[in-house]
């Protein structure tokens, strides 16, 4: 059942709408034509295609993860399906023509439920309406047609997007945003204003931010952190991503998000409390997690003098030394300003400089005072 349900159904009806890219990434141009697509047939088989290295996986959006995404995007949709067209093995074009339709007609077959079909095909390029219109089967029962695309209407690129992104974020669809969104993680150790550090800078800006899943998990059940066993921290981490992926999903998303903090600070709590035989067996659920976690910076709020006690201190040393194991440093800016008469506790100092460490290396400016 629930394979089925993924796949969908195949299309029924007599009048099918065949509209084919690499959508890297889809946009608003290509949501209009598909729409149209939509509204002229009694179905749309959406088809992406694509090869290793294309360039949509040039920058992390390959074929199978374009695919997934956009199954996603028209998971409400019942009369648009999404099929795959893999190119990997293709000889170069002109040569591949042949085997390309073929494979395209093969689809076109595999997910419908009807032969005597009226086809229409929806190109944005003269050449593969010449292309396909020379290999239309002649036996098969369906009579096909190709209509080119007035890319005159809506004058946007997928290159404009990826050139840049943040420019053009009303024209990426609300699935893809995701993969281009800015990413601000916030760690420290207990205490040291990590949490109001996180939703200051977001709503300085208006961008979503996470909270802390540890904390409302601890209040929740009424423990301490060195109460937590092995069982509790599995909940941690997927808890903690869960919460971040549903800030950098929200429509609220305007390409920064900003989350206190991840899998890898979850990873230093149970590295220093949890016994090394329970570590190890979380630890290939710590390791996949972080990988799959994505930040552009990563501001790291050192306890101040004041607060160096030893629990403090023994977070930060092991926080530091697995951010190196991860490869992480290049993307961490410290946060251990101390402030002045004014601002004893350093918040207004590490205010500010949050916000020049956001805009150096995410590119979002955040307007502030000069002082």
């Amino acid at each position: 059942m629930f394979t089925n349900y993924l796949a969908k159904s195949k299309l029924s009806g007599k009048k099918i709408g065949v509209y084919f890219g690499t959508f890297a990434p889809l946009h608003v141009g290509h949501q209009q034509q598909i729409y149209k697509c939509a509204s002229l047939n009694d179905g749309v088989l959406l088809v992406v295609s694509g090869y290793d290295n294309d360039r949509g996986a040039q920058i992390g959006l390959p074929l199978e993860k374009r695919f997934r995404y956009l199954r996603e995007a028209f998971n409400d949709e019942e009369d648009v399906k999404v099929a795959m067209l893999a190119e990997n093995d293709l000889p170069p074009m002109p040569d591949g023509w042949d085997e390309w339709a073929q494979r395209l007609f093969d689809l076109i077959d595999k997910n419908t439920s009807d032969q005597a079909l009226e086809i229409t095909f929806y190109v944005g390029e003269a050449e593969y309406a010449t292309e396909l219109t020379r290999r239309f089967p002649s036996a098969d029962g369906k009579r096909y047609a190709v209509e080119i695309a007035d890319r005159q209407d809506i004058v946007l690129s997928a290159t404009q997007i990826r050139q840049n992104p943040q420019a053009q974020w009303p024209n990426i669809n609300r699935v893809f945003r995701r993969h281009f969104s800015k990413v601000v993680t916030v760690m420290g150790a207990a205490s040291t204003g990590k949490s109001t550090l996180v939703r200051r800078l977001a709503r300085s800006i208006n961008a979503p931010f996470s909270k802390e899943y540890a904390q409302q998990y601890a209040e929740n059940f009424n423990i301490t952190a060195a109460e937590l066993r092995m069982d509790d921290f599995a909940r941690l981490i997927t808890g903690q991503y869960d919460a971040n992926s549903q800030e950098l999903n929200s429509p609220a998303n305007q390409g920064i998000v900003f989350l206190d903090t991840d899998a890898l600070v979850t990873r230093v709590y149970a590295k220093l409390y949890l016994p090394e035989n329970e570590f190890e067996q979380l630890d290939p659920l710590f390791q996949k997690t972080i990988a799959d976690e994505r930040m552009d910076l990563i501001l790291v709020i050192a306890p101040l003098a004041s607060q160096m006690n030893p629990n403090s201190q023994d977070f930060h040393a092991e926080l530091l030394r697995q951010l190196a194991e991860f490869g992480l440093m290049e993307r961490v800016v410290i946060l251990a300003d101390e402030g002045d008469l004014r601002d004893q506790a350093g918040y207004l100092s590490r205010y500010h400089h949050a916000i020049d460490a956001v805009h150096a290396y995410t590119g979002v400016k955040i307007e502030r005072l000069s002082q």
